[in-house]
């Protein structure tokens, strides 16, 4: 009788690895812009006007076993405290696995941070310094806490309509350059051989000489991950359900020098894409710590948008099918070693980073807090077990902010100074966190399959 049960026990288990896994996929976006009364971390003055709404992007993967809610944010960032609060809702709302709700923003700088609601998550460190640099915290600013309260109803109402809206799917990728619009704002300056050391004047990038094909000063170009990546969720009539588009470019044509609300050209590229493609499409920033877009201003903006439209016509067009599999939300944990400047603002000596993954079958989209460097997305996908990965930033947290591999700190520049509150070994560790998640996550899906 006990060989008997055993015996069935295998039989079930190989008939479940090899059952046809259905992949049940909805999305849906809800408006979450705040008031205008609400004060502009760039300047600490109101917004004052709209130029274009902020939407809450919910997109709800299930494949009868598993449930995965990708929600993303018109915001700058992703704070710990709001990760929490927004996973906490949802998970309510779906009765599904708080660690199965993964949180990004577009880092438009166009939009507030994301609200911080309640404490311990950084150590002493509540808001980010950036967000009070111009103002103090504006928990108790009645616009503000209206719109805190709105942020996590329209996570809420856009995860359950995408759930409500889920149907059967199959799941396509296409690539295609989208270089021409982005370009690596940190160069490689020489160290020596120049008879003139002096850095030459460089015209701002809203000034009309402004011309990024251009190095001056003997300078090398940084590197850039030139990719437009786009998933496509279609049903069973190749009605296109939603389409994920990610490059890694800062969303900064906007700001600073306009200074009302707006979702930079990741909205009004989400819009033409829609408009070109249907259904609902959802930008996911890349790792873009060091990409800035190519031009700014509105009409950059509007230029924008066609030129990734077509784009995203042409990688449709040029798409492939992948091959359904089971449903794996996976994550970790990893503690980064802190700049002493950041240390007395948090009063600790390390962060928290948590790294997640959402995989089905050979796609991975692997999400990293705060603002990774284009050079650790491209080693994640390198090393990744998942021959269709997709490495974000602004996922789950702030983590160290500004984070590059080993060898930034040195360069010096912005982003490796005040901005990054992490030390130089920051970015190894983060790749290596990562690549550990992929290869168990890879693992684990064999054993599932039977391989």
């Amino acid at each position: 009788m006990r060989f008997l049960i055993s015996f069935l026990a295998l039989l079930a288990a190989a008939c479940a690895a090899d059952a046809p896994v259905t992949l049940r996929v909805g999305a849906a976006r809800t408006d979450i812009t705040p008031e205008p009364a609400v004060l502009n971390w760039v300047n600490g003055k109101p917004y004052g006007s709209v130029l274009d709404p902020l939407n809450v992007h919910a997109l709800v993967l299930d494949d009868g076993r598993s449930k995965a809610v990708l929600l993303r944010w018109d915001l700058v960032d992703v704070s710990e405290s709001a990760r929490d609060e927004v996973r906490k809702a949802i998970g309510a709302a779906l009765r599904m696995p708080l660690e199965n709700i993964f949180v990004h923003a577009s880092h438009t700088h166009s939009a507030p941070w994301a609200p911080v609601y309640g404490d311990n998550h950084r150590g002493t460190e509540r808001d980010t310094w950036w967000a009070l640099r111009y103002m103090p915290a504006q928990n108790a600013f009645p616009p503000f806490r209206r719109w805190m309260d709105r942020l996590l109803a329209g996570s809420v109402e856009a995860a359950q309509r995408a759930a409500g809206a889920a149907r059967p799917a199959t799941v396509a990728i296409g690539r295609i350059t989208a270089a021409e619009f982005m370009h690596n704002r940190r160069p490689r300056t020489p160290a020596w051989g120049l008879v003139d050391a002096k850095p030459a004047p460089v015209a701002p990038p809203h000034h009309p000489d402004w011309n990024p094909e251009v190095l001056p000063g003997g300078a090398s170009f940084g590197p850039m991950d030139r990719t437009l990546t786009l998933v496509s969720f279609r049903d069973m009539e190749n009605i296109t359900i939603a389409s994920l588009f990610s490059m890694s470019c800062h969303a900064v044509s906007i700001y600073p020098t306009n200074s009302a609300i707006s979702a930079d050209w990741p909205g009004a590229a989400a819009n033409a894409i829609t408009g070109a493609l249907g259904g609902e499409s959802l930008f996911l920033q890349g790792c873009s710590g060091d990409i800035n877009p190519w031009r700014r201003g509105e009409p950059a903006v509007a230029e924008m948008a066609v030129g990734l439209a077509q784009k995203a016509r042409t990688a449709t067009r040029s798409s492939v099918r992948l091959v359904p599999g089971a449903l794996q939300v996976v994550r970790t944990t990893v503690s980064l070693p802190l700049t002493p400047a950041a240390k007395e603002r948090t009063g600790q000596n390390t962060v928290a980073a948590e790294i997640q993954a959402i995989i089905c079958g050979p796609l991975a989209i692997i999400g990293l807090p705060g603002e990774p460097m284009t050079e650790l997305g491209m080693a994640i996908r390198a090393a990744s077990p998942f021959p269709q990965t997709i490495v974000l930033g602004y996922s789950n947290g702030n983590g160290a902010h500004y984070v590059g591999m080993s060898g930034e700190k040195a360069r010096g520049g912005y982003e490796a100074g005040v901005a990054g509150a992490g030390a130089d070994n920051c970015g190894p560790l983060m790749v290596e966190a990562a690549g550990r998640l992929l290869k168990e996550a890879f693992e684990n899906a064999g054993r599932r399959a039977g391989r």
